[in-house]
C-alpha cells in the first residue's frame, strides 16, 4: 500500500524521495518490506543516531544478505534531513528478530537459512508499537522540527502467520494493535499541528463495499485512486 501512496504521488508531479530509486538507501530499496514499527525505528536510529548493527540482519526480498554500510547510511540521513514531509505506513505488529542481539528482521527467515538459536518470532504488544511510534516521532522532530508527519495503517491484511491461530484472526488483532497504539500515539501528541493520521485503512474497511480484487487482500484500483484523491485533497498544496 505504501507504494501506492508513492506512485500516486510521483505521478502527480510531487518530488518523492521514496519513489527514487537512484537514492541507495534501504528506505527506498527494500521499504516494501519495512512494514512494522520496530523495523521502521532501526532505520531511523541507524541513520540519525549511528546505531551500531550487526552484519547479519537484514534480508532482502530475494533473500540476499544486505550489509551495513556507512555510504547507505549516511545517504539514509541525508535522504531524511532533505525531506519536508514523512509518509509513514505501518502494516503488522508480528516480527522477526535475531535472538542474539533483539535486533528486528526485515521480513520472514527463509526455512532453509532458519537457526532455532539465531532466529526468533513473535507478535509485538500495544505498548511495545506505542513506544516505537514516540521514538520514531522524536527522531523526526529532532532532525525536521517543521516537517509534516503523516502516518497511514495498511488495509492489506495478513497473507499468513507464525502464530497458532488462524491468519484472519492474526491479521485482525495485528491491525487492531496499531491502529489502537496510532490513535493513543496522535492523541498524545496532538499539540502538534503538523503531525496527521489519514485513515486509509477505514475508507477501505468502512466506506467501501467489495473493496479487495479477487485475491482479497489488496485494494482494488478504483479503491485506491478513491482514497489517493482524498488524500491529495486534504494534504497536498496545488502548485
Amino acid at each position: 500500500f505504501a507504494h501506492n501512496v508513492s506512485k500516486f504521488l510521483k505521478t502527480r508531479g510531487y518530488n518523492v524521495l521514496g519513489a527514487d530509486l537512484g537514492l541507495n538507501t534501504h528506505l527506498v530499496r527494500f521499504g516494501e518490506g519495512m512494514v512494522n514499527t520496530f523495523v521502521i525505528l532501526q532505520q531511523f536510529e541507524w541513520a540519525l543516531e549511528d546505531k551500531a548493527l550487526p552484519n547479519n540482519l537484514w534480508v532482502d526480498k530475494a533473500k540476499t544478505v544486505v550489509h551495513v554500510d556507512p555510504a547507505v547510511q549516511a545517504e539514509t540521513k541525508a535522504m531524511i534531513n532533505s525531506t519536508e514531509v514523512f509518509i509513514i505506513t505501518l502494516g503488522l505488529t508480528e516480527i522477526w528478530y535475531d535472538k542474539r542481539s533483539g535486533e528486528p528482521l526485515w521480513r520472514a527467515v527463509h526455512p532453509k537459512d532458519y537457526d532455532d538459536r539465531v532466529h526468533g518470532f513473535r507478535a509485538s504488544t500495544f505498548q511495545e508499537n506505542f513506544d516505537n511510534l514516540c521514538k520514531i516521532y522524536g527522531l523526526i522532530r529532532a532532525a525536521k522540527p517543521d516537517a509534516r508527519i503523516v502516518f497511514t495503517l495498511s488495509p492489506v491484511p495478513l497473507v499468513a502467520t507464525f502464530r497458532p491461530i488462524s491468519c484472519i484472526t492474526a491479521s485482525s488483532v495485528s491491525k487492531a494493535t496499531l491502529r489502537a497504539a496510532l490513535d493513543e500515539f496522535i492523541r498524545a501528541n496532538m499539540g502538534d499541528e503538523k503531525l496527521h493520521y489519514f485513515p486509509s485503512y477505514e475508507i477501505v474497511k468502512e466506506v467501501c463495499v467489495d473493496p479487495y480484487a479477487d485475491d482479497n487482500r489488496h485494494p482494488k484500483p478504483e479503491v485506491i485512486a478513491m482514497i489517493m484523491q482524498s488524500f491529495e485533497r486534504h494534504y497536498c498544496v496545488a502548485s
